[in-house]
């Protein structure tokens, strides 16, 4: 055997030794039962997607996927349980906007990486906000609002679950984008803040569509404009912000999956190509249109790697601006 072919066939020997078991690994996955990690209380919008997401999946993967919720400030705690995990694609995590895309610009110092520490796996939905005023602040839309906060400058008020929270940086980038002078009010949770617009003590709040609703129905909130390029299904007599005089205003949350670093790409790609199955599925679609939601799928995990870049950058844009420093 010629000397070069030799020493080819040594390498390939060597290389096929080297990846053979996580090849393997890939090909059996999964095997046992999958961890989801939600960073956040059971209960609220993030661990409805969880809980929806992981009853398809178990479906398509043949195997249990339990979710389990890992509460804590903005879902620090949860999301660096998965970053600290072995890369095999038995523990993932939910993760959003806020986890991966906001705190590497509100903390100086996380205990993960958002970028190093995780392969985006793909991304699940997106949700609009809608901003909403009591119903007995005298202003009808949203340019009724903004030429009523420049005539009052300094005087209205919005609520926020807390400094940071997605609603306080969709408040500060309509603020900016308004061109007005309103304070930001935080709570320690959306509910309070909804208390006290009800009640009159703080003037306008932009949230998920799921928390005032009721109250929008019941006519004791004003749903003045909704956050997305799109009207809301849940709300579609209610113009968007872009549509009334804010062209290209757009702020919406969004939620995903990701793995620890270093996961398999074939494991990966697995994970990718049953959540796409889920996405599709008509009762799933409609499940959570229900909670305001709208099913949004990433094209591929590298294409979801990108958006998160991508919305790191946008707001830490956001936060500059605001002049929110990291804590």
């Amino acid at each position: 055997m010629h000397p070069i072919a030799r020493t080819a066939l040594a390498a390939l020997a060597l290389v096929t030794t080297v990846l053979l078991p996580g090849h393997a690994h890939a090909q059996s996955y999964p095997t046992g039962p999958i961890r989801l990690v939600v960073p956040y209380t059971a209960g609220g919008s993030s661990d409805f997607v969880a809980r929806t997401m992981a009853q398809k999946m178990s479906e398509g993967l043949g195997q249990t996927v339990a979710v389990d919720n890992k509460p804590g400030v903005a879902g620090i705690p949860g999301t660096e349980v998965v970053a600290r995990s072995a890369p095999d694609g038995y523990t993932i995590a939910l993760i959003g906007l806020t986890t991966l895309a906001a705190n590497p610009s509100l903390y100086r110092k996380l205990p993960y990486d958002a970028t190093k520490d995780f392969t985006p796996i793909g991304n699940a939905i997106v949700s609009p906000l809608v901003l909403s005023v009591p119903a007995s602040l005298p202003v009808a839309n949203v340019q009724e609002l903004i030429a009523y906060a420049k005539a009052n400058p300094g005087k209205l008020n919005f609520g926020s679950a807390g400094v940071g929270n997605t609603l306080h940086l969709a408040g500060e980038l309509f603020k900016s984008r308004a061109g007005i002078d309103i304070v930001h009010v935080p709570y320690k949770g959306a509910s309070a803040a909804v208390t006290d617009l009800l009640a009159g003590r703080i003037h306008l709040m932009i949230d998920v569509v799921q928390t005032p609703l009721p109250h929008i129905q019941g006519g004791k909130l004003k749903a003045l404009g909704t956050t997305g390029a799109q009207r809301i299904a849940l709300l579609r007599d209610v113009p968007t912000i872009a549509e009334q005089g804010l062209p290209g205003f757009q702020f919406t949350t969004w939620i995903g999956l990701a793995a620890p670093a270093g996961t398999p790409p074939a494991v990966v790609a697995r994970l990718h190509a049953e959540m796409a199955k889920a996405l599709a599925m008509p009762e799933v679609r409609e499940a959570f249109a229900k909670q305001g939601m709208e099913v949004a799928p990433s094209a591929s995990p590298e294409a979801y790697a990108q958006h998160i870049r991508g919305e790191q950058e946008r707001l830490a844009s956001v936060i500059r601006g605001a002049g929110i420093q990291p804590e």
